[in-house]
Formats: structure tokens, C-alpha cells, sequence
């Protein structure tokens, strides 16, 4: 794994890196039924970088102003230094890469911020669980850093009675179905499947550049 600590979160290099790849937030789509995420990616490879323009909108805005706090009571409670990264690339999978919200020096551990609305901060605090939406993100963290341990992923929300933690590690349980229709693995061989996944739709994308070439 390659670690890129110069590149700043939400600049035009951090866009550019990214270009092509699967972060975090697209993950879910290696295990999707669709070719909606081969489309996405294969487009971006196709074409030159086009830098963007960061939409943030007021949730965003405080989540990213949120994070330095959330930070330094992750460190406060668990004793341990997550320092900002601009991104993680796989050296297995060139596909394959993320943008930690922190993580040690020794890239063992890492953290992922959510910071809710005050309904959906409610929500975790009462089913004491993480949603399911922020499920695959999780297993991503595993499958690009072999060298992860642990992962915190904390709700922060100052306003609220507390903020809430649940560590992962690779022998943690998750579903990656629906409430209606569990599918409960370890993330160590939730691992396994996603890079398998990752490992064919490179392959399938490798070969349609091929066709696409004049």
C-alpha cells in the first residue's frame, strides 16, 4: 500500500488521484449487480482528469469541521494518534484506494468520522449499531490496507447525550445484505470477496479498453 500524507483532502491533486479509482464511497458498488460502477470507472480512465469543482453543502461543511474534534477525543479515549492522510492506493489492485479520516504511522489503525444529523445520530445511539450504509465503506478500509488491524468508527456529535464508537477488526461480523436479507461474514472474508470482485472488474475493464481502442 502506498500512502500519500502531502495530498490534501478535497484539493485538485486529491481529485486527481482519485481519478479512476474506487474510494470508499463507491465501494458498495463492487458488490453491486449492475455495471453501473464499471461505467463510472472505465469513463474516468477513458478520458482525461477534469478537476472539480468541491460541492459541499451545509452537512458536509460541518462534518469537515467536525473531524480535528472528533479526532482528538478518539485520541483522548483510546490513547491513540490518527493523523490526517490525503489518500491510501492499494498496491495490489490499481483500482483500489481510500481516503482515511485518520490513521497511525504505522497504518495499523484507523478511523472513519461520521458526524449525523441529530435524527440519524439518534438512530445509532439507540440500535447501538453502525448503518448499514456505511457498512461496505468499513470492509474497504480492510481490503486496501493489508496492514489494518483495527478500525474505529465513531458518530460524533457534540450536541448529543454522547458520541458513539464500535472498533472493527478483521474477525468482526458484518452484514452486507439488508435488515430483510442478512448476509453476516468476517470481514476477513469479506476481504477475500471484495478483492476478488475488485480483481475481476479490473480484468473486465483492462479488456474493454482493448475494444475500445481505434
Amino acid at each position: 500500500m502506498k500512502r500519500f500524507d502531502k495530498i490534501e483532502q478535497q484539493s485538485e491533486d486529491w481529485f486527481q488521484i482519485k481519478w479512476g479509482k474506487i474510494g470508499g464511497s463507491l465501494s458498495k458498488g463492487l458488490f453491486a449487480k449492475s455495471d453501473t460502477l464499471l461505467i463510472d470507472i472505465l469513463s474516468q480512465r477513458l478520458e482525461d482528469f477534469e478537476p472539480e469543482d468541491s460541492f459541499s453543502n451545509d452537512a458536509m461543511q460541518r462534518g469537515n469541521d467536525l473531524e480535528p474534534f472528533a479526532r482528538d477525543y478518539l485520541k483522548d479515549y483510546t490513547g491513540i494518534d490518527f493523523k490526517e492522510t490525503g489518500w491510501l492506493q492499494s498496491e495490489q489492485n490499481e483500482l483500489l484506494g481510500i481516503s482515511p479520516d485518520g490513521i497511525t504511522k504505522d497504518n495499523s489503525k484507523a478511523c472513519e468520522i461520521k458526524c449525523f444529523s441529530r435524527k440519524n445520530h439518534l438512530k445509532v445511539l439507540l440500535s447501538e449499531e453502525v448503518p448499514l450504509d456505511n457498512v461496505h465503506q468499513i470492509l474497504h478500509y480492510f481490503t486496501v490496507n493489508p496492514a489494518l488491524e483495527s478500525l474505529h468508527w465513531i458518530a460524533f456529535r457534540p450536541e448529543a447525550p454522547k458520541h458513539f464508537i464500535k472498533v472493527f477488526t478483521l474477525d468482526s461480523e458484518i452484514n452486507l445484505g439488508t435488515k430483510a436479507r442478512p448476509i453476516i461474514q468476517t470481514i476477513k472474508e469479506s476481504v477475500k470477496n471484495s478483492n476478488e470482485l475488485a480483481d475481476t472488474l479490473l480484468a473486465e475493464i483492462l479488456t474493454k479498453e482493448e475494444q475500445l481502442k481505434f
